[in-house]
């Protein structure tokens, strides 16, 4: 269910900030006025995950507030906050270590081959590194906590932690510390998060102010000598002592270091950006990896917050059908042994998979539409809105069913066939042909139109189409390996439908265009290149070049359909050719895009240009190698943390370069034997 209030209505509300306090007060949000812009750059931050569904977000701009986590929701990625400080909402919060005294350390830098941020700092007595790291990684259990370790690398330094932490998507309740037990060098404290039992222990002697609500404490260390803080839950392993704590940083590197291991990246060129790419993506899975969330965040902006304050800002701490299984299938294609299988198993969880797969479910495979959207004036980022849950969960976007059908027909190759889940996914996929939909972005046009759902315009998308297609090539092939030829016959028919239908009327100036009565390019194109290759013929080489390039035209060139380049990046569509209440202006590059142009100009052969879009690409990451969703053109990091389509496009590039490398080297040695 859609928040009542549309985007025009809510760009009426906040576009003149005299009106915020009143808005805020008709929410049901008093006391939240207007926007203060005080979050971190998010570009400047770093992500956290142990593959289970933790994740913190630790800020890492060189300021007096460097290191501090300003995202960590509990007891999962998708549950409630206990540190906000990455959004504006009105209470502070906290969960510091560091030098006392002194406010920045070095260039942070994961542990290769981790998911431990490291920090190195000086004092004028001494130096120090800090460790933090979420406990648990894909080959070893959830540990559920956040350790934070401070050790003395040379001379003398004084260890300084503050934790204070906030309860609520607004903070509204303090988390209230208890001393639980100490003694033996280590002090153990208890506190209520909600329904979450938290436990904190340290071996630096505490402090408590503010009613229990803060904790800190001090440590002076000599050369070797650790401070630590662990906060968990209350199935956590808390470590009471510096060896214990240790074992917990060793086991949980060792058990990433596992993982990378089982990963098909040779060495070489690329090989390091994609490990470190599928680390990035790991993490986002949940329980067993069955499930991953779209992204690390919810509630940061798809456009850009100096315009006025930005509307569009999604929860994206759920499971979308395209994304995680785009997650799965390039992890699957890296060597993870564990996804595809983990993710076929989730599908028995859903309700909803057998009379209509939905495109987005909780992560534990719960309905997203039942519970709709919470809509909270002024406490997102930089005075944005905050959206907890995601009301497109009902929408109707018909390209659905074709990531269920990869995973359906690689467990088939392995032998795992569920004929009456496969049928009734053939069935919905074959309802859709021909049917209108909000494609794959989503459109939200103007009011008061066709085909309205939601208050947007539905159409018959070329990309849903050709994917949608795709996905009865996959079932056809499932019916095949059963020996259901009727089946498999019926379902190729209807495949064979669909690129007539889209080169008769998608076609447009020699490219394939987004919708018969919309004559405009849509980069979900790309994606539907990438993963519908039984739809292309060796004849259609040309228009898909054709397509590619053009979309890789910058914006500003004067031709008969507009590019999508902005800058050295690209956007998903002009937003004012698609009418979607959100003009060009206010739409930020999407880094996925240029990752998969990269992709397709690989397919085609173009290696210098692939490599030059991919270099775009990996230009836009920051200092620890992660990304946002979006970028303006002058670097703002906009859109979510950690955006699963990023690393997918990485992984995807790196592995495909790496093959056509050997096939080039091959080809090099043969000749050279030949000769």
């Amino acid at each position: 269910m859609r928040s009542a209030l549309t985007i025009k209505e809510l760009r009426k509300r906040w576009r003149v900030s005299d009106d915020a306090a009143l808005a805020a007060a008709a929410l049901g949000a008093n006391g939240i006025v207007g926007p203060k812009y005080t979050s971190p750059d998010i570009g400047a931050t770093a992500v956290l995950g142990n593959a289970h569904g933790r994740i913190a977000v630790v800020r890492t701009d060189r300021t007096e507030r460097y290191g501090d986590i300003v995202s960590w929701n509990v007891p999962f990625g998708h549950g409630v906050p206990v540190c906000n400080g990455l959004y504006d909402g009105p209470e502070d919060t906290t969960f510091w270590l560091g030098l006392d005294g002194v406010s920045r350390p070095g260039e942070p830098v994961f542990k290769p081959n981790s998911n431990t941020l490291v920090s190195r700092w000086r004092s004028r007595t001494g130096r120090a590194e800090e460790r933090t790291v979420m406990v648990g990684s894909p080959t070893g259990s959830d540990g559920n906590q956040l350790l934070r370790q401070l050790t003395c690398k040379g001379g003398r330094v004084t260890a300084a932690f503050r934790i204070r932490l906030r309860y609520g998507h607004m903070g509204e309740k303090s988390v209230v510390w208890t001393l639980n037990r100490h003694g033996g060098g280590y002090w153990e404290y208890t506190a209520m998060a909600g329904n979450t039992k938290l436990f904190l222990t340290t071996n630096v002697e505490p402090s408590l102010s503010e009613g229990g609500g803060v904790l800190t404490g001090t440590m002076a260390l000599k050369t070797g000598e650790s401070a630590f803080v662990s906060v968990g839950g209350h199935d956590c392993l808390s470590p009471r002592n510096v060896e214990e704590a240790n074992r917990l940083f060793d086991e949980t590197e060792d058990g990433w270091h596992k993982w990378v291991q089982t990963l098909r990246f040779r060495s070489g060129k690329y090989a390091e950006v994609g490990v470190r790419a599928a680390i990035n993506l790991r993490i986002l899975g949940y329980g067993d990896g069955g499930s991953f969330y779209a992204a690390a965040t919810r509630s940061l902006p798809e456009d850009d917050p100096r315009h006025g304050l930005a509307v569009r800002c999604w929860d994206y701490l759920k499971d979308w059908e395209r994304d995680a299984v785009l997650t799965i299938l390039s992890l699957t294609d890296a060597g993870d042994q564990k996804v595809l299988r983990a993710r076929y198993q989730w599908y028995k969880k859903l309700h909803d998979i057998r009379h209509r797969l939905s495109i987005m479910h909780e992560v534990d495979g719960g309905n997203v539409a039942s519970l709709g959207e919470v809509v909270i004036p002024g406490v997102g980022y930089r005075g944005s809105i905050y959206r907890v849950g995601n009301g497109a969960g009902d929408q109707e976007q018909h390209d659905w069913t074709s990531y269920a059908a990869e995973v359906h027909y690689l467990m088939a190759l392995q032998g795992e066939i569920d004929l009456e889940r496969t049928a009734a996914l053939a069935e919905q996929t074959m309802a859709a042909l021909f049917k209108p939909c909000s494609g794959v972005w989503e459109i939200r046009p103007a009011e008061n139109q066709e085909n309205q759902e939601n208050g947007a315009k539905l159409r018959i998308y070329a990309s849903v189409q050709i994917l949608a297609s795709q996905a009865l090539i996959r079932f056809a092939e499932i019916f095949e390996i059963a020996g259901m030829m009727d089946r498999a016959r019926e379902c190729r028919a209807r495949a064979a439908e669909v690129m007539p239908w889209v080169r008769k009327n998608c076609v447009k100036h020699g490219v394939i265009v987004a919708a018969p009565d919309m004559p405009v390019l849509d980069s979900s194109i790309l994606l539907a290149f990438m993963q519908a290759p039984d739809m292309f013929e060796s004849t259609d080489e040309k228009l898909v070049r054709a397509t590619a390039l053009a979309i890789d035209t910058p914006h500003t060139a004067r031709r008969p359909i507009k590019g999508l380049r902005v800058g050295k990046g690209h956007r998903r569509y002009n937003a004012d050719q698609f009418s979607d209440g959100i003009s060009t202006e206010e739409e930020g590059n999407f880094t996925n895009i240029t990752g998969w142009l990269a992709i397709v100009f690989l397919q085609l052969g173009m290696i210098r240009r692939a490599e030059s879009r991919m270099g775009e690409l990996l230009a836009s990451f920051n200092r620890v190698e992660q990304s946002s969703e979006e970028q303006w053109p002058d670097g703002l990091a906009l859109g979510n943390l950690n955006q699963a389509y990023v690393y997918q496009a990485v992984i995807w590039f790196v592995l495909l370069y790496q093959a056509i490398m050997a096939d080039q080297e091959e080809a090099r040695t043969a000749e050279a034997v030949l000769v």
